[in-house]
């Protein structure tokens, strides 16, 4: 088995854990394999715009009831039982706009776009400024990540 040092085998791993366990992982995996930023960066925001429409698809689809959806309805019922577990969740919400980009941005786990997402639908967000909110959100968030890793190694490579 050839090892992973070819950038399609990192495009292919970089894209699995991006729809996988999420943007967070799938940048971190970027910087530690020394993925340039002009490959990743775009890739993470190409893949999160590419989950919004198919959440709010599936969202639209399932408040009709004509297209149950199980898994997107306990995700929902997740999202809605964890606001009344954390306050911090609570307090973005509260925020309106802000708040919902802060939800799509954040690398906190039950964070993200498909959060943000069921949240935009639940706030009767419009497609076109649901969207550009949540992707602000993303670009916002990839450049949090690139922070808090980049901090990581430096503090690691006084070791």
């Amino acid at each position: 088995m050839e090892p992973i040092t070819g950038t399609g085998n990192l495009i292919l791993l970089f894209t699995l854990i991006h729809f996988t366990l999420g943007r967070s992982f799938s940048i971190l995996f970027a910087i530690f394999n020394q993925m340039s930023v002009f490959i990743y960066f775009p890739l993470a925001l190409v893949y999160d715009y590419v989950q919004i429409p198919v959440y709010g698809a599936l969202l639209e689809q399932s408040s009709k009831k004509f297209f149950v959806v199980r898994w997107l309805t306990h995700k929902t019922d997740k999202v809605i039982s964890s606001l009344n577990e954390r306050p911090i969740l609570k307090k973005v919400m509260s925020l309106g706009n802000v708040g919902l980009i802060l939800l799509s941005a954040l690398p906190i786990r039950g964070f993200g776009i498909l959060s943000g997402s069921i949240v935009s639908f639940f706030l009767k967000k419009n497609r076109t400024e649901g969207t550009i909110l949540l992707m602000t959100g993303s670009f916002i968030g990839i450049f949090i990540i690139m922070g808090i890793a980049k901090g990581v190694f430096k503090v690691i490579s006084f070791f």
